[in-house]
């Protein structure tokens, strides 16, 4: 019998009707706690062993299609070259199983952003230039004070409209020590 059931059948506690009222119970409700958490730790290391196996199988597998697709996606690719090769005006071609193709790709437009604006500045362009403001919400909250869960400039006893803080209570903590 392992220690944790001898110690649970000496204090013989049932989950019906139970209730913590003394140090003992308290403490036995912690170790059972602890226990609870300790299964816990090792369900997720046996699943994260386990999840980890079958992402390993997955990524194989699939890299394996992948050569295959890209095996005959090379095929493709040479018919339709071919096809161009024989006619110019050569687009796709579509078969019952998919379509094969040519298309134009967009072009990507590079910016570098404070040359960008530099330009615009000089070209007296501002309307193609984006201001963005946002509050300073750190700066906010060292230099004001709450009250009744609204902001107030203290320095004028002035409210700060668009803000409210929900004041927190306290948690129930348990802490139970890992054996």
């Amino acid at each position: 019998m392992e220690l944790q059931e001898y110690l649970d059948q000496t204090e013989a506690v049932e989950q019906e009707g139970f209730k913590v009222d003394d140090e003992q119970k308290a403490n036995w409700a912690l170790r059972k706690i602890a226990q609870f958490q300790k299964q816990q730790k090792q369900n997720n290391e046996l699943a994260t062993i386990e999840i980890s196996k079958i992402e390993d199988w997955n990524k194989s597998e699939n890299e394996r299609l992948q050569q295959s697709i890209d095996f005959f996606q090379g095929h493709l690719a040479a018919f339709a070259m071919e096809q161009r090769e024989k006619d110019a005006k050569f687009k796709s071609l579509k078969l019952p199983n998919g379509r094969i193709g040519f298309r134009k790709k967009q072009a990507k437009w590079n910016y570098d952003d404070d040359q960008v604006i530099e330009s615009l500045k000089k070209a007296e362009m501002t309307d193609f230039i984006n201001i963005t403001e946002k509050p300073n919400k750190s700066q906010i909250k060292k230099s004001f004070e709450v009250m009744n869960g609204k902001v107030v400039n203290p320095d004028t006893g002035e409210f700060i409209d668009g803000i409210t803080v929900d004041e927190p209570g306290e948690d129930f903590t348990v802490k139970v020590d890992e054996s």
